[in-house]
């Protein structure tokens, strides 16, 4: 197939299945609804068709880093490969297995494409137990999920990752949901920023109107002092890639405040508002993912000026999807 085709392929199905599946909901009747919307046969089916699909695509520039993980994996040479826990051991260890296993690219990048679909299947499934179908509906055809399938490997497998291991948090089963953060952090350090801010959210702040009255000021902040904002969070040093984007991409990094990007990620936070504030209803782990989410996105925004932000959005925000 041409690789130029997948995407455009992947968003019309999306598409189609979204209107197919909101028409359904929205003429069922509530024992159609309940009845249905338990069976979690078809989205299991659903994410391991497009993962497969994913998996076997062409090693194109068409994808983006696709083709960086390609060459790298090809030039893993299994018995000179150290292990540290202090870097990102787990992605490594991913690559080195596949590699003695004797698996091609495509066989490597479709057990990456398991994990990124199957990871966010279970937590939907644990989420949104009487309609998984539905929730992986919202999921799959988020504005980023295609990208990072194919692009921000490492990325996005690591955030969904997060997105399970909450799905853990919010229900007190802190062994699981330690271990999954832990696979998470071994995968890619940004993870550590939604594994605060859960932890936050779970104990420390538990009112969503501060947690959107965070994320406001911080639009404000970053209008005025956003360059000093993103040297600070460089200099921490909780993820070299944030320091590259900034200063190896320094002329495309003056591209001004992304409005787009802030409009298209208010949504979550608007609906939060809405579901919370508005209608006054009060759920445990909607409140978590809520307060979650403004918690990160008010880091995003913070660094909204610094080159490829997007995939700061995608590790530090979305992650936690509402939209």
């Amino acid at each position: 197939m041409n690789p130029q085709l997948y995407q455009p392929l992947y968003y019309g199905a999306m598409v189609c299945l979204a209107s197919i599946v909101g028409f359904e909901r929205a003429t069922s009747s509530d024992y159609h609804l309940q009845e249905r919307g338990s069976n979690w046969l078809w989205p299991l089916v659903l994410c391991l068709g497009l993962a497969l699909w994913i998996g076997f695509r062409p090693v194109n520039y068409v994808f983006g880093d696709t083709v960086v993980y390609a060459r790298g994996y090809l030039l893993i040479q299994p018995d000179r490969v150290q292990m540290d826990l202090g870097s990102e051991w787990v992605w490594r260890w991913l690559a080195v297995s596949c590699k003695l296993l004797g698996l091609s690219v495509q066989g490597f990048f479709t057990v990456v494409s398991l994990g990124y679909f199957l990871s966010s299947f279970f937590a939907f499934k644990r989420l949104f137990p009487f309609d998984t179908l539905l929730g992986m509906v919202f999921v799959l055809a988020a504005l980023m999920f295609f990208p990072f399938a194919t692009n921000g490997l490492r990325n996005g497998l690591a955030c969904h990752l997060i997105l399970l291991a909450i799905s853990y948090l919010i229900e007190d089963k802190w062994v699981l949901g330690g271990v999954f953060c832990f696979l998470a952090l071994g995968i890619h350090r940004s993870t550590m920023l939604p594994i605060a801010m859960v932890l936050v959210a779970l104990f420390l702040l538990k009112n969503v109107r501060v947690a959107i009255i965070i994320w406001g000021f911080s639009i404000v902040f970053s209008l005025f002092a956003g360059d000093a904002a993103t040297n600070f969070f460089i200099y921490l040093g909780f993820d070299d890639r944030m320091a590259s984007y900034v200063h190896e991409y320094a002329d495309l990094s003056k591209i001004g405040f992304r409005w787009d990007f802030l409009l298209y990620s208010a949504v979550p936070v608007v609906y939060s508002w809405y579901i919370c504030l508005w209608k006054k209803v009060s759920d445990n782990w909607f409140n978590v993912l809520s307060i979650t989410y403004c918690l990160c996105n008010a880091f995003w925004v913070l660094v909204i000026r610094s080159s490829f932000s997007n995939r700061f959005a995608y590790l530090l925000g979305s992650s936690i999807r509402l939209s």
